[in-house]
């Protein structure tokens, strides 16, 4: 059983502690600017609270949460949604080398992770989501809920891929792309750095990077404002 260090608590974060119990494993601590109010401390007890009935140690700054990760050997996930965000996060932890046994992805129980697979660290696969034969995982990346990386597909670091959304056969994200719930990206189609596809978009052809597609086939909106995330 392994023990963890939840870094947020949004409702991703909630997500998350489902995975961990789900596993089998302990939620020992939850780090968040918001619990710093008896209210939040309070929501996060019940939102957070183990199989068992144990309450994880409720930390309101980042910097105490993984000094007390480091000093109790817990390993970390961050439950933040927002790429730019998350990514910013674990580039910092995978610099300091004290952390480098405490980033391991962390897998659903439900989920289904080919052997030859390659996840990187503070990825995180979700409920009944796939990762194909020969796929690769970025560092941060999310494979959320239901989420299909299909073979030989390459997700970049810190990308997120929302519920039911699919990449087919070697289809290819850049660093922080959003794919919305449901949204595709065909076989061999690459997408590009921090875009963003809508919820139920289909990427038939390459699309650039710093974009915002929706729609079938995929089209871009403009103007853009560069990444949503």
């Amino acid at each position: 059983m392994r023990s963890w260090l939840i870094l947020g608590a949004s409702g991703h974060a909630r997500s998350l502690a489902s995975i961990i119990r789900g596993r089998g494993d302990r939620i020992a601590a939850v780090g968040d600017h918001a619990l710093s109010t008896e209210a939040g401390r309070t929501a996060a007890a019940e939102a957070f609270r183990n199989a068992d009935g144990s309450v994880p140690v409720m930390l309101d700054d980042d910097a105490e949460a993984l000094d007390f990760a480091l000093a109790e050997s817990l390993s970390v996930t961050i439950a933040v949604g927002a790429n730019g965000v998350r990514s910013r996060i674990a580039m910092g932890l995978l610099a300091d080398e004290r952390f480098g046994d405490l980033t391991a992805p962390l897998l659903a129980a439900s989920a289904t992770v080919d052997a030859t697979a390659v996840l990187g660290p503070l990825a995180q696969v979700c409920e009944h989501a796939h990762v194909g034969p020969l796929a690769q995982l970025g560092e941060a990346v999310i494979v959320n809920t239901g989420a299909i990386v299909e073979h030989d597909c390459r997700v970049g670091p810190g990308a997120h891929l929302a519920p039911g959304s699919v990449l087919l056969g070697a289809a290819t994200v850049g660093r922080e792309v959003f794919l919305g719930s449901g949204a595709r990206v065909l076989p061999g189609v690459g997408v590009g750095d921090h875009a963003v596809l809508g919820a139920g978009a289909v990427a038939t052809r390459q699309l650039d990077g710093m974009a915002t597609y929706v729609g079938v086939p995929a089209r871009r909106l403009n103007p853009t404002k560069g990444p949503a995330h």
